[in-house]
């Protein structure tokens, strides 16, 4: 194999053990779909996401904020994230939208929340915890 052809094939084991990495995310009892950025696990407690999605500085080698989507009303409770064992902040709970499934397209309930202020590095987000209290 030439030195060239050993690099590409040494890139391509590297990526596709990156995507088997990020390609499962282990919850308690909760269904949290997967991420594009970061990998490993996502655990939330009291209440189910549908969706996780986080947004990167300018460079990606950060996460700068998180936004989810919860299928209950969240309405006057607190949602706290954090990465790792770092100490939970707390994050801004939206508006919820009950369900309408006769609007065109139908709606499935949810409220959303965005967690900001985060500096934390994509290589080392190995967990992404959340918190839902009353």
């Amino acid at each position: 194999m030439s030195m060239r052809n050993h690099h590409k094939f040494l890139g391509a084991l590297a990526v596709a053990g990156i995507v088997a990495a990020s390609g499962s995310a282990f919850t308690a009892a909760n269904t949290v779909p997967d991420t594009l950025a970061g990998y490993g696990t996502s655990t939330i407690t009291g209440a189910t996401a549908t969706s996780l999605k986080y947004t990167l500085n300018a460079d990606g080698t950060q996460i700068t904020d998180a936004a989810l989507v919860f299928t209950e009303d969240l309405t006057g409770k607190t949602v706290k994230a954090g990465f790792g064992i770092a100490t939970l902040t707390a994050c801004t709970v939206g508006t919820y939208e009950p369900a309408n499934p006769t609007a065109t397209p139908p709606v499935v309930a949810n409220t959303p929340v965005t967690c900001s202020g985060y500096t934390q590095s994509t290589a080392d987000s190995a967990s992404f915890n959340v918190s839902v209290n009353s």
